[in-house]
């Protein structure tokens, strides 16, 4: 065999690959099967059937399109064949040997296309050595993908500082006056947004917060330091705010704004469904 032989057997192979990987196969049952014998493999054992002296054997194929029949035989025959029926006109099929494995002659499976429309067909075998089983071939459905969004997305902040309360630790977002604090909230979840900022002197620290990309509110922290609360590098912490953010019907943007030269820090929170 020379090399253009074997490309041409390998190309061969990967296309009949392919085209087997996008069918599954279904059973079919013949509506008048005559007598049956057992095909065992590795993975599965299935009854296998001849038909009846003289007779074919019918197999319902409404809705159906492509077929496979699969085909073995309990002797060596000189020229196997089948003969499928569809609409009166008879088309033979010269069954090629696989293989011999288990005491049976393993014949290459058969597959063909149904006319549309084609209600019933009929499978004739005069050898009665062969017994046959018949598949539906089917293309699965293949179901998009949904990519999920996150829950929450940050997409601006200025650090992040760690805050401190009874020996347990908080991360917060930090944001000032050349750094606003935003974020997006995906899936229809809701958060509170808990606040702090730096007191540096005398001044009322404020903030505004935005929802997409519209104003909602300002707040204004008191002079009023935390006791509990510490954070590194920072000498004077405000009075926590809780802060109730507008309800969240698919996904929104939120953004948090310094309207004074101080440091705040944010930590948003989801709110348990």
């Amino acid at each position: 065999m020379n090399k253009k032989h074997i490309i041409v057997g390998l190309l061969s192979l990967i296309v009949s690959l392919s085209f087997a990987q996008s069918f599954r196969t279904r059973i079919m049952d013949f509506e008048n099967p005559g007598s049956r014998r057992i095909r065992k493999t590795e993975t599965v054992n299935q009854w296998y059937y001849r038909s009846l002296p003289e007779k074919s054997m019918t197999l319902k194929t409404e809705g159906i399109t492509r077929i496979q029949l699969r085909s073995f035989d309990i002797e060596n025959l000189r020229k196997p064949r089948i003969i499928i029926v569809i609409n009166k006109v008879e088309t033979p099929y010269d069954l090629s040997l696989k293989e011999f494995k288990n005491g049976y002659y393993l014949y290459e499976d058969i597959e063909f296309d149904l006319p549309a429309g084609t209600k019933s067909l009929e499978v004739l075998c005069f050898e009665r050595s062969i017994y046959m089983r018949a598949f539906e071939m089917y293309k699965p459905i293949v179901k998009p993908k949904v990519v999920r969004k996150p829950n929450r997305q940050i997409t601006a902040h200025a650090g992040m500082i760690d805050i401190t309360h009874n020996g347990s630790s908080s991360d917060y977002y930090t944001f000032n006056q050349a750094q606003p604090f935003k974020f997006i909230l995906n899936n229809g979840r809701d958060c509170v947004v808990y606040m702090r900022a730096r007191l540096t002197d005398r001044s009322l620290p404020s903030f505004s917060l935005y929802h997409n990309g519209e104003k909602v509110e300002s707040y204004e922290f008191s002079l009023a330091r935390s006791s509990k609360f510490t954070a590194q590098g920072v000498n004077y912490l405000t009075i926590g705010k809780k802060i109730k953010l507008p309800d969240n019907l698919s996904s929104s943007e939120y953004e948090f704004r310094a309207d004074t030269d101080h440091m705040f820090m944010a930590r948003p929170v989801f709110i348990k469904k």
